[in-house]
């Protein structure tokens, strides 16, 4: 192996471990990889610096959060120690620290990276300064995250001033700062006031590149997640599409942003019905889990327990309970019998069995799963709203209408409780209470949960 193709073998080889779940061997050969690198060229430092941003991502996947901090310090000493005097590479380090502290949620470390970075941009290149503007807009994410909206509006605000007042056609420059101002907004701004900023940051990042600008998927994705929240899912869809085909090709089916890209794919396309779809996507999800984590990971039984509710709702029984019963065993042996993803998938099982008409085991399943919710600090009251109309409907169709009454009334007090009396949301609990009313000639009771559906409809 030659001393220049010595790094990108060793990497080729850490793609290989992280790819079956080989974190230390990943770790090994990236460390190996920086080593040959530092010793044929110690002054690349994009090369070296790409080096150390894959043993990053690398340890993080492995959860090690003191080793993958060690790394950006590893590069930080090297830079300060052979790169004295060159500031925009000691900075640059700096602001990728800073990201890294953000996000773990270490504000205090990540300020301070943040700010001795604007320090040196300012002292050697002034505020006229492409990176200054950009390190500024990282930093109101920063306020934006601990909820400070004066101080991330100001920093926004000027980022974007300098952005678009600087020379020599900072159109990149105004791009990224626009994605960050998106981003940093999110928390305070309606998503239809957001949009446009990354519609514009997505415009200038196409113009003239025969290679996609990395950061058009991100401005994609983001873009999709808004028009989500706005409920446009036909447009958030192809915003999604368009996203994973550029990240794909460029990080692989299995780097973090691609599977989180095809999880909310997949979400999307099962509430749009596209069943077919959405199966492949939660198949191959299955797939990339077992490939790197292992196949009793924890992420292997979520995608299984994801794969067999979109198979109970798109009624493919025989499939569904297979899966959703390895699922079960899985998060009992991981987590204990009372957690809260194990209700979660117990509840699944039960509306399984209810559309089966096996309403005894059903009923078992929606009472487990009550258990666990009711005796959990952590369980969304919505999801205990949702076993409870369950239990009701199973009582329901035994005919035992006082119990089914019970339970529903229960179900919708909660949801009144956590979305207000007029949320559409309550449709489907009224028009059981008012089916049930119905069948025990409660004319009177069946009007008044017939018409408050109604007005909720419209």
């Amino acid at each position: 192996m030659s001393d220049f193709d010595a790094p990108g073998e060793l990497v080729s080889r850490a793609d290989l471990c992280q790819g079956i779940g080989d974190y230390v061997g990943a770790d090994k050969l990236m460390t190996r990889a920086f080593d040959v690198q530092l010793a044929i060229q110690p002054l690349d430092m994009p090369m070296l610096r790409f080096l150390i941003s894959r043993q990053v991502e690398t340890n993080l996947l492995a959860g090690n959060f003191a080793k993958a901090e060690q790394c950006w310090k590893r590069l930080l000493a090297l830079q300060k120690g052979k790169l004295a005097s060159d500031s925009r590479e000691i900075a640059t380090t700096l602001v990728e620290l800073g990201i890294f502290y953000r996000g773990e949620g270490k504000w205090r470390q990540a300020q301070m990276r943040f700010d001795q970075a604007l320090t040196l941009q300012e002292k050697d290149f002034g505020t006229n300064y492409f990176d200054y503007a950009v390190t500024i807009s990282e930093k109101a994410i920063l306020y934006a995250l601990q909820g400070n909206q004066k101080k991330t509006t100001k920093l926004i605000d000027k980022a974007l001033r300098l952005a678009e007042d600087g020379t020599n056609n900072w159109h990149e420059c105004v791009a990224l700062v626009l994605r960050r101002k998106a981003k940093s907004l999110s928390e305070w701004r309606n998503p239809e006031v957001l949009e446009p900023y990354l519609e514009r940051a997505i415009a200038i990042l196409s113009e003239e590149n025969a290679m996609p600008h990395p950061e058009i998927r991100m401005c994609l994705s983001e873009l999709a997640d808004l028009g989500l929240a706005r409920g446009l899912h036909r447009r958030a869809e192809r915003l999604y599409v368009r996203s994973l085909q550029l990240t794909e090709p460029f990080m692989g089916s299995k780097h973090p942003d691609a599977i989180t890209l095809l999880e909310k794919l997949a979400q999307l396309r099962k509430d749009l019905h596209k069943y077919n779809e959405a199966e492949a996507h939660y198949r191959k999800l299955l797939a990339i889990h077992k490939q790197t984590r292992g196949s009793t990971a924890p992420e292997v039984a979520h995608a299984m327990f994801s794969l067999g509710a979109l198979l109970r709702e798109s009624r493919e029984f025989d499939q569904a309970s297979t899966i959703l019963i390895q699922a079960l065993e899985m998060q009992e042996s991981l987590h204990g019998p009372n957690d809260d993803k194990v209700a979660l998938t117990l509840y699944e099982l039960g509306s399984l069995h209810q559309s089966t008409e096996d309403y005894s085991i059903a009923e078992t399943e929606y009472k487990r799963a009550l258990k666990i919710q009711e005796g959990s600090e952590n369980c969304a009251p919505l999801a205990v709203a949702e076993t409870l109309s369950g239990l009701g409907m199973v009582h329901f169709a035994r005919r035992e209408y006082d119990s089914a009454e019970t339970f529903l009334v229960k179900a919708l007090t909660i949801k009144e409780t956590e979305l207000g009396s007029t949320n559409p949301l309550l449709v489907e609990t009224l028009l059981r209470l008012a089916r049930l009313s119905d069948v025990q000639s409660k004319t009177e009771q069946a009007s008044g949960y017939y018409q408050r559906a109604d007005a909720l409809e419209l």
